[in-house]
């Protein structure tokens, strides 16, 4: 008879789950989000076609291939100053006549790195402002892009140093 018993044991009971605080799932949401920026931020600022064949806009989130406003812009990654011309502000204008005619600087200047390919030569010897800005002037077809702005009001022939627009 020994032989038809089965012995039973107690079942054990179940673990319980651990319950991941809310603070870790806020964490980890948190980092991931980031993970995703940084991605992007990798992918914009390492891949894409040169800067020469890409469509210039006026910058926001993404600072690459844009323009910041009438003499500054980006080429890829790079802040690029456009070293033989000086335009009126346009984040901190000293006035309201500076501020409208930074407005047009930029949007002509939009205009003019998108009317094809131009080069990029570097100012009288030095490579950078004080600022990191790589200081370039602009040349399309043997001519200066500052000049058109210069030729056109929106902008005046680079002296050495700032003047005011009001």
């Amino acid at each position: 008879m020994s032989d038809n018993i089965i012995k039973f044991q107690k079942p054990k009971p179940p673990e319980q789950s651990r319950q991941v605080p809310s603070w870790l799932k806020r964490l980890l949401v948190v980092l991931a989000i980031m993970a995703a920026f940084a991605a992007a931020y990798i992918y914009f600022a390492l891949t894409g076609t040169p800067a020469q064949a890409a469509g210039f806009q006026r910058c926001g989130a993404v600072k690459r291939d844009c323009v910041v406003d009438g003499d500054t812009l980006y080429v890829g990654a790079d802040k690029v100053r456009v070293a033989d011309i000086d335009t009126p502000e346009v984040s901190q204008p000293q006035c309201a006549e500076e501020k409208a005619l930074g407005d047009r600087a930029t949007a002509r200047f939009v205009e003019l790195v998108n009317g094809g390919p131009f080069e990029m030569q570097t100012w009288e010897g030095r490579d950078e402002d004080q600022y990191g800005r790589k200081l370039r002037v602009l040349i399309r077809d043997g001519r200066s892009l500052g000049d058109v702005l210069v030729e056109e009001g929106l902008a005046r022939t680079w002296s050495g140093r700032r003047e005011p627009w009001c």
